[in-house]
């Protein structure tokens, strides 16, 4: 009976993994900005790394800057057997190193490179590693597995219509080496168990159009956009990294405050993998005075904190992020990962 479970539980967890793929993984639109301030982004001036979320608020940009990012998470102990099994050197001991602990994880290493001036920016990352396993079924463990490495180049262009009307374009690239694979561990580590390891390929390219309305005369200096994300074409597909749209309506307000800087902001996403009306809204706040900001987001299933320390050009960051959730078969799951961001500004 207990076997005839497992294989029910197994068969479940197949039909189940493209949907439980978190899409800033599938999808590479996750950096230190937006693993603190979430889907809240869109809609704010904050901006850690990076380019802005929405293209819009390039045209915003007064001060042409060159800036380098690095950005991992506490997971950075993976980043070898993650590496091995994408290039294809991992064996038996790289797979028992990375599941041990028979619970879900991910992590994610990137180095990103941004020049912006007024009305355009550009960014490149030649490098980000990621890995997502999720974990279910305890008496038959069982993985669904996304790890890869790939490359970006986004540039985006911005200008405004009138006084209070912004609109942006940004193009995106991705080139990506990839596994995706379902397997249990008691398979994985038998006798030809490195099929289950084998990398693949794709190229997409995204064109991501945003909006924004910027009301700076009022005193809460209000503004509300829209943006629409991962509209593109790819040359290889795959069900875990779809091409359908993310749409973004977001907004800000910053209060005025007697010392330093305050902004809240609200992200509503609409989907079609968006079942729950609990999973639209992500709502986030900023506080910077001197050298030091303060951030954090909150969603129905997941939330954020964070601080930032800039002085003299360099920055530093850290960020505590959790999520909590019932995997698709029913079982109660969560995942939680400290990021820490440095780099410098010229």
């Amino acid at each position: 009976m207990k076997l005839l479970a497992g294989i029910l539980l197994t068969i479940l967890s197949v039909s189940a993994s493209a949907a439980e793929i978190p899409r800033s993984i599938a999808l590479g639109s996750s950096d230190f900005t937006s693993r603190t301030l979430g889907n809240a982004c869109y809609g704010m001036d904050v901006i850690v790394s990076g380019l802005p979320c929405n293209p819009a608020f390039a045209a915003k940009e007064r001060k042409p800057h060159f800036q380098v990012e690095f950005f991992f998470g506490n997971n950075i102990s993976y980043v070898r057997e993650v590496s091995k099994l994408v290039d294809g050197s991992g064996d038996q001991e790289t797979v028992q190193r990375l599941f041990n602990q028979k619970t879900s994880s991910e992590m994610e290493a990137s180095i990103e490179a941004t020049f912006v001036r007024e009305k355009w920016g550009l960014s490149y990352s030649p490098y980000r590693l990621f890995y997502y396993a999720l974990m279910r079924n305890s008496a038959l463990p069982t993985v669904t597995l996304f790890a890869g490495q790939e490359q970006t180049l986004s540039a985006q262009i911005a200008s405004y219509a009138e006084k209070d009307f912004y609109w942006g374009l940004q193009l995106r690239g991705v080139d990506r080496k990839f596994i995706l694979s379902e397997f249990t561990l008691t398979d994985a580590l038998a006798s030809g168990g490195s099929k289950y390891f084998e990398t693949q390929t794709q190229r997409a390219v995204y064109l991501e159009p945003g909006i924004l309305y910027a009301f700076e005369d009022r005193d809460w200096k209000p503004q509300v956009g829209l943006t629409v994300k991962n509209v593109g074409a790819v040359d290889k597909k795959y069900e875990p990294l779809p091409t359908n749209p993310d749409f973004h309506l977001a907004g800000s307000v910053r209060p005025p405050v007697a010392y330093g800087d305050l902004e809240f902001g609200v992200d509503l996403l609409f989907n079609t993998y968006v079942t729950d009306a609990v999973d639209v809204p992500r709502l986030a706040g900023s506080y910077k005075i001197g050298a030091v900001q303060a951030l954090g987001s909150y969603g129905d299933k997941e939330y954020s904190l964070g601080f930032l320390l800039n002085y003299d050009g360099w920055n530093g960051g850290l960020s505590y992020w959790r999520k909590k959730f019932v995997n698709l078969v029913g079982e109660r799951d969560q995942l939680q990962t400290v990021y820490l961001e440095f780099g410098f500004t010229l």
